[in-house]
């Protein structure tokens, strides 16, 4: 069977693969992740496109039923070029291309949009992989939420302590305190604070060491580390950004919806980091 994907990440579109074996690494209803055999590069394959990720391939729903119908965890595929061939079908890595990539950026948030972030947030409350609502988090002294504090130091021992407290800590596919860290980090990008010392011994850590957190959540770190995130979170970084109080209630609640806890893990560690770089901005001023 010949599948074309509908929709691919453009990080995978502009790669030409040479010939390289992955094989089937965990299977779920509307989707399933690939690995490559260094298990460095992972990928999803999915039916569902409201929430698009890093490294990520979709096919119409008739199309992915009949592949995840054929495969199993484990089985091996072959991706050359810009074609993924399985034991049975041969998906074409084809179709528009959406964006994941985020650059650097320089506007401040504008203090009206900031208030009203904050009083989103603060009626926000869906628990976190923590187990405190999301709306706690200005005023927290949880031992994740002081993690996330720690990162915002400028001391690299405490960075590095609270990176080891929170690295494949909690619950999930993508533990709590990941899903805090990639906040942390949407956030220095967004305001333009980003720590090259924090950035290269996380990235570091997270090659050299295995098993510190699941094979899916790596991926996400490293996604994050190159500054790739989900397209919700793009449009929440841009929400800020645009000065559009209608805009961004809509862009809250769509990261939200991320995984069971993941998005309220990640609004956690962006809030809070956020809120410490405003504490020192108006201190200095």
């Amino acid at each position: 069977m010949l599948i074309e994907a509908c929709c691919v990440d453009q990080e995978i579109s502009k790669r030409s693969f040479s010939k390289s074996r992955w094989r089937v690494h965990s299977k779920f209803g509307r989707s399933f992740n690939i690995q490559d055999e260094t298990c460095q590069h992972l990928a999803v394959v999915a039916a569902e496109q409201s929430a698009v990720v890093p490294n990520g391939i979709y096919l119409r729903a008739s199309d992915f039923e009949q592949l995840s119908a054929e495969i199993a965890v484990d089985d091996c595929l072959i991706i050359q070029n810009q074609a993924m061939k399985f034991a049975k079908s041969q998906l074409l890595l084809t179709g528009k291309n959406y964006q994941t990539f985020q650059k650097q950026r320089t506007k401040r948030i504008n203090e009206t949009i900031w208030a009203e972030y904050e009083c989103c947030i603060r009626r926000i409350t869906k628990e976190t992989g923590y187990q405190e609502g999301l709306n706690t988090i200005f005023s927290s002294g949880n031992p994740f939420v002081s993690a996330i504090d720690d990162l915002c130091s400028e001391q690299l021992s405490l960075q590095r302590q609270a990176l080891h407290f929170l690295i494949g800590r909690g619950p999930g596919l993508t533990p709590s305190g990941d899903d805090m860290i990639i906040g942390h980090l949407a956030a220095r990008l967004l305001i333009n604070r980003n720590n090259q010392k924090l950035q290269n011994f996380l990235r570091t850590k997270m090659t050299a060491v295995n098993d510190l957190t699941t094979d899916v959540s790596k991926h996400y770190l490293l996604c994050s580390l190159n500054q790739r995130f989900n397209q919700s979170v793009l449009n929440l970084q841009g929400a800020l950004l645009d000065d559009s109080k209608e805009q961004l209630e809509e862009a809250i609640q769509k990261v939200l919806k991320t995984g069971h806890t993941s998005g309220a893990d990640f609004l956690a560690g962006f809030t809070r980091t956020l809120k410490c770089f405003n504490a020192v901005e108006k201190e200095k001023n």
